[in-house]
């Protein structure tokens, strides 16, 4: 059981030294968000680092779930483009948002699209030895349109249909009402990385553990029992943080234990 971090926390901004201090300061590997404006950089600032490293695949203008033929034909070039990628630089996970339906009404052909392309997209990561985590995310409590997949079933159920693995984020869970160790339990082997994070059980703040409603209290002790593998990354909000208080979080925690 490893600990990583996303370089969401580390900003735009972020320079060799800072990936060389979060090796030194006990991170094994980095999560990278694609999105960021230079993502390619921080895989090579990563490696020089002799950090690990696996990527979350862009999702904000990338709609897995879209009806439009020709918006899917750019999404799958893009997350195909950055699974061959990652899978160059030696990676190990990608992790993988759904996308939502257009309304709420057209949910269950949404989830039919969504299935299929989880299956195809599954199968090329395996191809090149990426495990592609789909991730639990939060729901729309309007009931305007739907995030795929916002609800503990329907996650597990896509999952298990689909034979991709999960990326399981503790704050979405905590939003969604969803039960830590159990749906833990329920995941099995097909858990492979946890997004840690706090926050106050209604908005995804990705605050360091403990200062929001504590929602990952015990949490390393229960994967440590579970026999669970795969990297826990930290994913701090970096408006509110600075690295160094992401690493006086580290150093406080190994003291606790």
């Amino acid at each position: 059981m490893e600990k990583w971090l996303s370089t969401w926390s580390i900003g735009q901004q972020g320079k060799l030294n800072d990936f060389e201090n979060i090796k030194e300061a006990g991170f094994e590997g980095v999560e990278i968000l694609t999105e960021q404006l230079r993502a390619i950089e921080y895989l090579q600032y990563a490696k020089r680092s002799g950090l690990k490293v696996s990527i979350h695949l862009p999702f904000h203008d990338l709609n897995l779930a879209t009806p439009d033929p020709f918006i899917y034909e750019r999404v799958s070039s893009v997350l195909s483009m950055w699974i061959e990628l990652i899978a160059e630089y030696g990676g190990y996970h990608a992790t993988l948002h759904g996308g939502y339906a257009w309304s709420s009404e057209e949910r269950y052909d949404s989830l039919l699209r969504v299935k299929e392309r989880l299956v195809i997209l599954g199968e090329k990561a395996n191809q090149l030895g990426i495990e592609l985590a789909f991730e639990n995310l939060i729901p729309d409590k309007l009931n305007y349109c739907h995030h795929i997949a916002s609800n503990v079933e329907e996650w597990i159920s896509l999952i298990n249909e689909t034979s991709v693995k999960a990326c399981l984020d503790t704050g979405h869970l905590a939003c969604m009402g969803g039960n830590m160790e159990e749906t833990i339990e329920r995941l099995g082997n097909s858990l492979v990385a946890i997004h840690l994070s706090d926050n106050d059980r209604n908005s995804d703040l990705h605050l360091l553990p403990g200062e929001g409603g504590d929602i990952t209290k015990g949490l390393f002790h229960f994967l440590e029992k579970s026999s669970f593998k795969g990297p826990i990354v930290y994913e701090i909000n970096p408006y509110k943080y600075s690295l160094e208080d992401i690493f006086t979080h580290l150093i406080s925690l190994k003291q606790k234990r």
